[in-house]
């Protein structure tokens, strides 16, 4: 009965119950940061003749200001909760202003703080051992994986949100709906396709048409004859007889007609060319984004939605079931790396918006351009310390942040092992709130409050980890030197 107590033991000897926060907001600082500048890499305002570069974001450990303006390094955690300071480090941008194409300015710009978590990368008493913490007036026992906000210890509450890029299949009143969150930077799209009960298969996504025709999308995306669409779906029966179904009630007959018809919806009123310009951009940019966003992807995408289209029909037929949403593979957990992520990329784009209004505003008064005079570092820091402060985050979640209890040592384990759901509170939802079977050994049965929030807020087992998010290209990389090849459609 006792044998293995010794490895349990040896396990909470060795183990950091933060370590998943902290690999997470590591992995946002090395990684997730970089990206984001990347996505707004070229700022052009609308003086077209101006244009600014941004690259190699850096963030350095936490610093402090002093009331003179002097900086000064070295400013350990126990100092911002004293002195009710924020726990923060400086964020640098390398920043090149060019004019008529022609390099102006390069500067190494300060653009705003960031939140340090303790114990993290960027921490002062990363890799200290028990006797320099208890110098540092710090518990050696301290697991870190929280934040100082302006003296207040604030832990990020993990959110339970559903799994991005999965098809998911479900009833629906009018009949069964394929559904996909596809993601790609902050934008995220619902894409759902439709399989009413008279066989006619419909596609909604950001921007789309009411009662788009799935057929006429797909001609639109470059499968045009029925050869070509045949094809993209498997040879079963049922599927067949759908797809001949759906092709004899599809109006449009060529790409170019099927491109109208979505226009006609994005740009009414305007001539045939723009109309079809437009319907492009609005495929481009709102159908599937994971897949990508140019015209080469078209193809992949529309391939994309007949794989969902078959998976509703066959749904239908009784050839598959209908997906569990609460089933623990459908979910994702967001720590604190992935909360600081999106709630950075918010501030961020207002940090662009900021800028390109600076420069704008400068010009207009015919004062000199430089980056000295255009930066806010405001912009970032106010944002980011208001969100962390109330704990109001992106997308309307409340409670993100929440106040650290430090009265005894199990007190902050289970808030930095809460797991919230963004499910609303006020609805039965008896399903999402019951004991599901793919929380066993991953999240307490018993551990969730009474009243309105029982079962939306629950706790991750003590030995449960969450691992942070993986490149797919090393993957694929690795499964072609395999000698594994993609099908030819």
């Amino acid at each position: 009965m006792y044998e293995n107590w010794e490895l349990v033991n040896s396990y909470f000897k060795n183990h950091n119950f933060a370590q998943m926060e902290i690999d997470s907001f590591n992995q946002f600082v090395e990684q997730k940061l970089p990206e984001i500048v990347e996505e707004n890499k070229t700022i052009v305002p609308k003086i077209e003749e101006v244009k600014i570069e941004l690259s190699n974001i850096e963030i350095s450990k936490p610093t402090i200001t002093e009331a003179d303006g002097s900086p000064r390094t070295s400013f350990l955690p126990m100092e911002a909760r004293i002195r009710n300071r924020t726990y923060a480090g400086r964020i640098s941008l390398t920043m090149t202003l060019y004019r008529r194409e022609v390099e102006q300015d390069v500067r190494k710009a300060y653009i705003g703080d960031l939140p340090i978590m303790l114990k993290s990368k960027l921490c002062w008493l990363n890799g200290k051992t028990p006797e320099e913490l208890v110098e540092a007036d710090e518990d050696p026992k301290d697991f870190g994986g929280y934040f100082i906000i302006n003296g207040s210890e604030k832990a990020l509450m993990t959110q339970e949100v559903l799994s991005s890029d999965r098809v998911l299949i479900s009833e629906v009143p009018k009949g069964i709906a394929a559904e996909v969150i596809s993601t790609r930077g902050a934008f995220k799209g619902r894409v759902r396709v439709v399989r009413h009960t008279d066989g006619m298969l419909y596609v909604t996504f950001p921007a789309s048409p009411r009662k788009l025709k799935l057929f006429v999308l797909l001609k639109a995306l470059g499968l045009v004859t029925q050869r070509e669409i045949k094809d993209a779906f498997p040879e079963e029966k049922e599927i067949e007889n759908d797809v001949l179904l759906n092709w004899q009630n599809t109006v449009a007959k060529t790409e170019e007609e099927a491109l109208d018809r979505i226009g006609k919806y994005v740009a009414p009123g305007q001539v045939i060319d723009y109309r079809l310009r437009r319907a492009q951009e609005v495929i481009d940019a709102f159908l599937l984004p994971h897949i990508g966003q140019k015209k080469v992807d078209r193809l992949a995408k529309a391939y994309y939605l007949t794989m969902m289209a078959t998976k509703a029909t066959e749904r239908y037929y009784g050839l598959r079931k209908e997906d569990d949403k609460d089933h623990y593979a459908n979910k994702r957990l967001e720590l604190s790396g992935k909360l600081m992520e999106h709630l950075f990329r918010y501030s961020f784009k207002y940090f662009v918006k900021d800028l390109r209004f600076q420069i704008d505003r400068t010009i207009t008064r015919r004062r000199k351009l430089n980056i000295a005079t255009i930066v806010r570092p405001g912009a970032i820091s106010e944002r980011i310390r208001f969100a962390m402060s109330t704990g109001n985050w992106i997308g309307r979640a409340t409670g993100v942040s929440k106040f650290m209890d430090r009265v005894n040592y199990l007190s902050p384990l289970t808030d930095l092992k809460k797991v919230k759901s963004p499910l609303n509170k006020n609805r039965e939802l008896y399903e999402a709130r019951d004991v599901h079977g793919t929380h066993w050994g991953r999240l307490d049965p018993i551990e969730t409050p009474d009243g309105p929030m029982c079962g939306l807020v629950k706790n991750l087992c003590l030995t449960a980890e969450v691992t942070t998010e993986a490149e797919e290209k090393p993957i694929e990389d690795f499964l072609h030197k395999q000698g594994v090849r993609l099908k030819k459609l």
